[in-house]
């Protein structure tokens, strides 16, 4: 019987070697140290920053497009010039249920629904209800930033600059412009 139970011991020392090894970064020399997230859950990161503590979000259902110096925080939207108004456009493409799922699970159980049209979104609430929409993240191996705009009606510009704890992407405001 004690052969037994060395042999049991013996499989879990094994296997716990072997998905702590698996956890970390292959050219990382921090042992433990995971790989970082996926964007969408960096994107979902900076949205339940840009949201505080709101108990009921609304997230623009996929990502803005903006121009590059917008998404880093160099230049507002600019309309006359001709950038989308993310607030009163659909995005092209809706984020697949995993994204979903994602975003979700980074509001740690606040409610969070999705609308594809932001300008109906924005009717359909009461004044001053929280519609926000996320361009893609810009990321490096461990942080980056992503732009948040809530539509409030008029977009207003929030960048939000992530790093990645080792476990999960932390937001933390870079800043705020109204565009």
């Amino acid at each position: 019987m004690w052969r037994v139970a060395v042999a049991v011991v013996g499989m879990v020392a094994l296997a716990s070697c072997g998905s702590a090894a698996a956890g970390r970064d292959a050219g990382s020399s921090e042992p433990g140290t995971t790989s970082p997230g996926t964007p969408v859950q960096a994107a979902a990161g900076a949205l339940a920053f840009a949201a505080h503590s709101d108990p009921e979000v609304v997230v623009v259902d996929g990502y803005v497009t903006l121009p590059v110096a917008v998404q880093r925080g160099e230049q507002p939207i600019d309309v006359a010039a001709g950038d989308a108004n993310p607030c009163t456009q659909p995005p092209g493409q809706p984020f697949t249920p995993p994204e979903h799922a994602a975003i979700r699970a980074g509001f740690h159980g606040r409610r969070v629904s999705f609308v594809g049209d932001p300008a109906a979104g924005l009717r359909d609430r009461d004044p001053g209800a929280l519609v926000l929409a996320a361009t893609r993240p810009l990321l490096g191996d461990r942080g980056g930033t992503v732009m948040v705009i809530s539509c409030v009606p008029d977009p207003q510009q929030v960048l939000v600059k992530l790093y990645w704890d080792g476990t999960a992407w932390q937001a933390t405001a870079t800043g705020t412009s109204n565009g």
